[in-house]
């Protein structure tokens, strides 16, 4: 198949560049290309019959994949011999292309048809052996025929067969003609090559200068060096950079001795190379030539330059910066610290006073006018103790992401935010409704889940404007796009919420109801921490259609899994 398929696109490269002489240069080019694959059986057929010399020099032939020949006629007296082939190499490929023609094709195999005859009449040296294909597979038809003689007999056997008119000599000079017309066209494409090629070297030659301007510009270092590592340009940033003298100096260094960590950091820089084809903003520590570091912010590539295959590296000192972040956090961590610890103690010491508060408002010594500042002096007790739980719990939460997360018992979470929320309000007559659940709920939840849950029992205690404040609790399994929930339903019987402020309660400092004391960040940080629990939480009427009723606040977190429980600590209830 691959031999037929280079003769097909021989004979087709042939007819358009040589024309009339594409048949006369494939048959000699046949005949001698037989004379050297038969010349090794010359004295294998030497003293057989003429008949039995042929067919054996047809049938290697055959065996190399030139079709099957069928010998049809042997006239050893005349010398005339008829052969053949249902897939001769020259009119298969052109069959198999689909291109059937009007005249012949197969002149490389009437070639060795010709050579093969000339072999097997060795007392015929002076014969001009000739052949004439009369049917071509190539023109339609189920076979090729062809007819091998010497040039003489073939009018007498074929009569359309004409003699040449023109003698051999005749013959080769218009072939020299038009091989001479060729190598004028090709000398003028060569000479147009050239001019191109000068053409494209200057402008290759603008662009290097170009480049190199461009990368002596950059204000960060950019450095070009091998695959293995050899620096072989850089420009005069690079060179302030590392503390060298001269760009020659740094050329005679590498990119592992200015990374001064035992090779790591280059066998990182490879790695990600020649896993990714590029590198950003990747940190590492170089060493300048003081024997000082510095941070660097390297991004590098691969590049095909002239002079080869070579690493790209443009790197940005980022000490300051480094160094501007770490006391940046050394400062977020004493700032937190110190948060935390003002938190902490503004709340015990709140919470003491609104305890005593408490106690000394059921006094009977009071008079009317020390009553009411002893609830001016609580309510504010009330206020100082809500914005220091506030301000730690949005200090908390800037770091909580959403994989701190615990298997908690949601049971054990809520019991404890109720106690709390009647504890905050024990001057209020609070009663909360809750089934009692005989195995645990466990949830993915992190921890300030709690404190969520706090505030929207607060929220619905200090927005019920009754006496007696009643609040219900239910708890349900609930599945939602294919991940499994425990449902909190938490419904008050206050003031309820308006419809268009039920999203607006979770924003930053929103607070329905002025008069009533708050922050307006409740709210705010329950949603923040159920969130980042991959939880949900919304507010709903407690009686559709009607949000005077009271405000029914929905919880979903996250199940846990078996996995998770079973490996979940057990040492406090809240892990329960």
């Amino acid at each position: 198949m691959d031999g037929a398929g280079g003769l097909y696109a021989l004979k087709k490269i042939l007819r358009a560049d040589i024309g009339f002489f594409e048949k006369d240069f494939m048959f000699r080019a046949g005949q001698e290309g037989a004379r050297e694959y038969l010349s090794a059986m010359k004295k294998a057929v030497d003293g057989m019959e003429p008949r039995a010399a042929f067919e054996k020099m047809l049938e290697f032939y055959s065996d190399r994949g030139y079709g099957v020949f069928k010998l049809t006629r042997f006239d050893a007296e005349k010398k005339i011999v008829e052969i053949s082939s249902p897939n001769a190499i020259e009119a298969w490929a052109f069959q198999v292309n689909n291109d059937l023609q009007r005249e012949s094709v197969c002149s490389y195999t009437s070639g060795v048809l010709a050579l093969i005859c000339k072999l097997t009449f060795t007392d015929s040296e002076d014969l001009d052996f000739r052949t004439v294909e009369t049917e071509c597979a190539a023109q339609g038809m189920n076979e090729c025929r062809f007819v091998v003689a010497p040039i003489e007999e073939l009018p007498k056997i074929v009569p359309r067969y004409e003699l040449p008119n023109e003698s051999i000599s005749e013959h080769v000079l218009r072939l020299n003609e038009e091989i001479l017309m060729k190598n004028l066209e090709l000398q003028s494409l060569n000479l147009s090559l050239e001019r191109q090629v000068r053409k494209r070297t200057g402008e290759l030659q603008r662009s290097v200068e170009n480049y190199r301007n461009l990368i002596n510009l950059s204000p960060d270092p950019i450095l070009i060096c091998t695959p293995e590592g050899a620096i072989s340009s850089i420009n005069e940033a690079g060179v302030k950079m590392l503390g060298f003298q001269t760009a020659e100096e740094a050329m005679g260094a590498t990119i592992q001795s200015i990374l001064p960590d035992k090779g790591h950091g280059w066998e990182k820089l490879s790695w990600l190379l020649e896993k990714e084809g590029v590198v950003h903003q990747l940190e590492l520590d170089f060493a300048r030539k003081s024997g000082s570091r510095l941070t660097g912010e390297l991004s590098a590539r691969y590049a095909d330059l002239p002079a080869g295959r070579c690493i790209e590296l443009v790197v940005r000192d980022v000490s300051e910066r480094r160094e501007m972040q770490a006391q940046m956090d050394e400062a977020r961590t004493e700032s937190d610290f110190l948060n935390d610890l003002l938190s902490h103690d503004i709340i015990n010491y709140t919470t003491a006073a609104m305890h005593f508060g408490e106690n000394l408002r059921k006094s009977p010594n009071l008079s009317d006018d020390d009553m009411r500042q002893l609830s001016i002096i609580v309510k504010n007790l009330h206020g100082a103790y809500e914005l220091s739980a506030s301000v730690r719990d949005l200090s908390r939460i800037k770091s909580i992401t959403d994989k701190e997360y615990e298997v908690k018992n949601l049971n054990y979470l809520l019991a404890e935010a109720i106690e709390d929320a009647k504890r905050m309000f024990s001057e209020r007559n609070v009663t909360v409704n809750m089934e009692k659940a005989q195995e645990p709920r466990y949830v993915r939840a992190n921890m300030l889940v709690s404190r969520a849950l706090l505030n929207v029992l607060t929220n619905a205690i200090k927005f019920n404007p009754n006496e007696s404040v009643l609040i219900d609790i239910s708890i349900d399994s609930y599945v939602e796009d294919g991940r499994a929930y425990w449902r909190t339903r938490i419904s008050d019987y206050g003031v309820g919420i308006p419809d268009k402020e039920k999203e607006q309660i979770f924003n930053k400092f929103h607070r329905i109801t002025p008069s009533i004391p708050g922050t307006g960040l409740g709210m705010f940080a329950a949603r923040f921490i159920i969130d980042a629990c991959k939880g949900k939480i919304s507010a709903e009427d407690r009686v559709q259609g009607d949000h005077r009723k009271g405000t029914t606040f929905v919880i979903m977190l996250l199940k846990a899994d078996l996995r998770e429980v079973a490996t979940a600590p057990k040492m406090l209830p809240g892990n329960q």
